[in-house]
């Protein structure tokens, strides 16, 4: 279940936020594409955000060409 306490994010600012970290640009005329792809992207992704993980969960680890990173 969804954390009431936690506010809602705004997916525009994330967008925006995210492209200039990684120094990727978007078009101001495909802005609204893009947060439309991420608002579905959320979507989808929300029942399994919301599964409940043990205490004792580890992540797995990160399988990557030439061998194993952790």
């Amino acid at each position: 279940m969804t954390d009431p306490s936690t506010p809602p994010i705004d997916l525009q600012r994330y967008v925006a936020a995210t492209a200039a970290a990684i120094g990727l640009s978007i078009a101001p005329e495909d802005m609204p594409a893009v947060v439309g792809v991420f608002a579905n992207l959320a979507r989808v992704a929300a029942p399994l955000m919301e599964f409940p993980l043990p205490p004792d969960a580890e992540p797995s680890p990160v399988f990557m060409a030439g061998g194993l990173r952790r």
